[in-house]
């Protein structure tokens, strides 16, 4: 029994890892054979004047986790940290990361999944809650406290490996002899921190949907939906929107196949694209003027102060996902009978981490882009991962792969892609050497939508860190009512995968990567 169990707050839901939760499906562990030389209880006598061990107790054998020890400690202030030592070793160290403002409860079925899936495989397992709590400091709050959003930002990261690894040390008296980290969305944004920040602590980093550029992220949302607010969208023709875009998108990479592989390249314009209703009548046919101009705000870049400062979102995210609902449904455009995720987001982060003392239902209606934000320039620093220069990682050794979907409604992909060619500008030709970026055609956030989202980023890392085996491609498939129902290559950026010209367009062996 773990603790104690955290409410989940709006916006701290973990999700899951690898897009589809199949970290490991196609690794062949090694015999887990190093075992601990002290006994579990034993870990408590580790407390000192920073690390609190809260509780050590041996877990037995179950059908879904193997023995292990399972150790809830805390770090200074705050930081509750969950590691798990099996009893049968393979000699490495995983830890996973968080979902939106973190906090989550450790017992969420996300986090429990994450940690049995690696305990299977015999590896050594590691999380935190970055330092606070969603059930007491939901959403952004926990910010107003400048040590806590430290922690959320960087800290409680470094913190909970040199905790993990001493404890690692301290039961197997072994330290890991590779280590690695997964995380998506926030916890994307986390492993670019670490590899940025701290390029000693893992030998391989999956770095999934990463939200890295979140107050560009958070101001955009404001920008966006006070927009929105001024000039709605209709949830009623979001279908309508969809098919606009598809056809004019889906074939223009050579195969008309649901799929939009090269959003940037498709050349939509709402102004031009958007069938237009005549001056005076709104039909479900067609969008108004103000419809159109509400549509193609999303799509522009935003401009701060006479500067392109955020990209415009690219299409795709419009389609209905597995659950028939168009994917810009309680992301972008507010759900029946509810808000949208863009919104909750931009107004915790104003109120709580750009003006705090804000009134929340007042941020976004007063807020001006071109306004100057006194604490920008140190949020930028705390908690966003934008630092194209990884030449520590590099140097150590590390791997790192991100990937991200083309039809993410929830973080622009196009800031994955433009942070990936920033690296290489600065480290040149070989960045795909130590880095690769995988982009999934179709894909929502971290998994769903219509594209191939179910995929093992964790076999292809373990491969590349321990035999020097770059993926040239990860297999992918979307199941649809547990059944596969297609397969494709994802293809490191910036190739894509192509079609041959002959066989079925759902199975995989008919697709190559070349140049877009």
């Amino acid at each position: 029994m773990r603790p104690f169990v955290l409410f989940l707050g709006f916006a701290a839901v973990l999700l899951g890892q690898g897009g589809g939760s199949v970290q490991f499906r196609d690794w062949t562990p090694p015999p887990a054979t190093t075992k601990p030389v002290t006994t579990c209880r034993q870990l408590l006598s580790l407390t000192d004047f920073d690390l609190s061990v809260v509780s050590a107790a041996l877990v037995p054998p179950s059908t879904s986790a193997p023995e292990h020890c399972h150790v809830f400690l805390m770090a200074q202030p705050e930081i509750n940290i969950e590691v798990n030592l099996p009893t049968g070793w393979n000699g490495r160290f995983y830890m996973f990361g968080n979902g939106g403002w973190a906090g989550e409860s450790f017992d969420a079925p996300g986090r429990v999944a994450n940690h049995a899936r690696a305990l299977r495989a015999g590896f050594a397992t590691a999380s935190t809650d970055t330092g606070h709590a969603a059930a007491l400091e939901p959403d952004a709050s926990f910010a107003l406290n400048r040590q806590k959003l430290l922690d959320y930002g960087f800290r409680s990261l470094h913190v909970t490996v040199l905790a993990a690894k001493r404890l690692v040390h301290s039961y197997y008296h072994a330290n890991p002899s590779k280590s690695y980290y997964d995380g998506c969305s926030q916890g994307g944004r986390q492993g670019l921190t670490i590899a940025q920040r701290f390029p000693d602590d893992f030998d391989g980093i999956i770095a999934g949907s990463p939200a890295l550029h979140n107050t560009g992220n958070m101001l955009a949302r404001a920008y966006w939906m006070k927009g929105l607010i001024a000039n709605p969208f209709p949830a009623a023709k979001l279908g309508l929107l969809a098919a606009t875009v598809y056809e004019k998108c889906d074939a223009k990479d050579g195969l008309k196949d649901g799929l939009i592989d090269d959003p940037l390249h498709c050349g939509f314009k709402a102004t031009q694209d958007l069938p237009r209703c005549a001056e005076g009548k709104d039909q479900s046919d067609c969008f108004t003027a103000a419809e159109i101009a509400a549509a193609d705000r999303i799509y522009s870049d935003v401009i701060r102060q006479g500067k392109r400062f955020f990209p415009g979102w690219p299409v795709g995210a419009e389609v209905a996902g597995p659950n028939g609902q168009s994917g810009w449904l309680g992301q972008v455009i507010t759900a029946p009978g509810g808000g949208s995720v863009w919104a909750n987001y931009a107004r915790s982060f104003l109120s709580y981490m750009a003006t705090p003392g804000v009134d929340a239902s007042q941020s976004i209606a007063d807020f001006d882009i071109d306004k100057d934000i006194p604490r920008l320039e140190f949020l930028h620093e705390a908690i966003d991962a934008t630092d194209p220069d990884l030449s520590a990682f590099r140097r150590r050794g590390g791997k790192l792969i991100m990937y991200f979907g083309w039809a993410d409604p929830q973080l622009n992909p196009r800031v994955a892609v433009e942070y990936y060619e920033q690296v290489t500008a600065l480290m040149g030709d070989s960045t795909p050497e130590f880095f690769r970026l995988f982009m999934v055609p179709g894909m929502f956030h971290c998994g769903g939508g219509v594209g191939t989202s179910t995929f093992d980023v964790a076999t292809p890392l373990l491969h590349w860190v321990e035999s020097g085996d770059a993926p040239k491609t990860i297999p992918a498939s979307r199941v649809s009512s547990g059944n596969v129902v297609r397969t494709r290559p994802l293809c490191p950026y910036p190739l894509m995968a192509r079609y041959k010209g002959s066989g079925g367009i759902d199975d995989a062996a008919n697709f190559s990567c070349a140049a877009r």
